[in-house]
């Protein structure tokens, strides 16, 4: 009879994990930015929930990025172009101190586009809001501009470099060669 409590005991202590199991799983899997169940929420996305844009609103919008999508990947090309010329100067022997300054003038340039397409596009779509979304809107442009450089930060996230990442401190080393990215 004493083993018989015992085995019972032990089967409920097998299903509680079990169950516990199966609860951390479906936490995983439901849980925000998990890698196996939803997807991060995107700059478009966060836009349009959070202004609550009518359909007609969307579409503007949708074309307004398919446009400065297009214009921001031409002149990301040419910018990786002009670093890669910049770099492949060292190549030829003795450092070419005009081409070098001349192609870091052309990157600077290109930069500087870079910043007034984005400024623009950004100028576009809030001519897209109602006055009461123009509010919104307002508040939450530096989010969305976070979230469009890579950092998919929500509202309300720590942002910031990693705890112990002091100026001066590099991180481990990066693999990458050639010219740095358009950072």
């Amino acid at each position: 009879m004493n083993d018989n409590k015992g085995l019972r005991f032990w089967k409920w202590v097998a299903l509680i994990l079990v169950l516990c199991n199966i609860g951390l799983i479906l936490t995983i899997w439901v849980k925000p930015n998990s890698p196996f169940g939803n997807k991060p929420e995107t700059p478009r996305d966060f836009v349009v929930r959070s202004l609550k844009f009518s359909d007609d609103q969307v579409k503007k919008y949708d074309t307004l990025i398919t446009t400065h999508r297009g214009t921001m990947d031409r002149l990301r090309k040419e910018s990786n172009d002009y670093r890669h010329r910049l770099f492949d100067n060292l190549k030829n022997g003795p450092a070419n101190s005009t081409a070098a300054d001349s192609l870091s003038q052309l990157i600077g340039n290109n930069q500087k586009q870079i910043e007034l397409v984005t400024y623009n596009h950004f100028a576009q779509v809030r001519m897209l809001c109602t006055d009461d979304q123009k509010v919104t809107f307002d508040q939450i442009i530096g989010n969305v501009t976070k979230m469009m450089n890579g950092n998919n930060h929500r509202p309300g996230d720590r942002q910031g470099p990693p705890p112990n990442r002091r100026e001066g401190h590099e991180g481990p080393p990066n693999d990458r060669q050639g010219p740095p990215e358009n950072d």
